[in-house]
């Protein structure tokens, strides 16, 4: 399967772009610079297939391969349906953004990190972080939204 673009947004106050794309055997969430369409930031979303092993990355020859078993969780396996409804979501500056399916967040990149946070994911590692669900609320929710937080600006 080819790469497929499922969604793109630019953000009005970021001039950011953030889309979805689905490379045939996983999904990854993109973000670039302002008024650029050179990606700064990542986030694996999900596999199309059954989690390789680490030695059989190899033959994935693209830059966004499948985690792979072991960073993967075993149920990160998902095949969208038409009916799925895929949106984005920005934190109130636009420098950080958070992909919804179906109302529920899977992923999200924070400002300044070249790699996000995924649902799917046991473990931080060379697909990204594990979920920090502290994070994901200061970041994308109204109250509690502050401009400055340790380690990211």
């Amino acid at each position: 399967m080819d790469k497929r673009t499922i969604l793109c947004e630019k953000n009005s106050r970021s001039q950011k772009q953030a889309r979805l794309e689905d490379h045939g055997h996983s999904a990854w969430l993109y973000l670039t610079k302002p008024d650029s369409p050179v990606v700064v930031a990542d986030c694996w979303i999900y596999n199309r297939i059954k989690a390789p092993l680490e030695s059989e990355i190899s033959k994935f020859k693209t830059s966004s391969p499948p985690a792979v078993a072991g960073y993967a969780h075993p149920h990160a396996e998902f095949t969208p349906l038409q009916s799925d409804i895929f949106e984005l979501k920005w934190s109130p500056d636009g420098r950080s953004v958070a992909l919804l399916i179906n109302g529920i967040p899977f992923g999200f990149i924070p400002p300044g990190a070249p790699r996000g946070y995924s649902k799917h994911l046991t473990k931080s590692g060379p697909w990204g972080h594990k979920w920090d669900e502290k994070l994901y609320n200061i970041l994308f929710k109204e109250s509690g939204w502050s401009e400055s937080i340790p380690g990211f600006f």
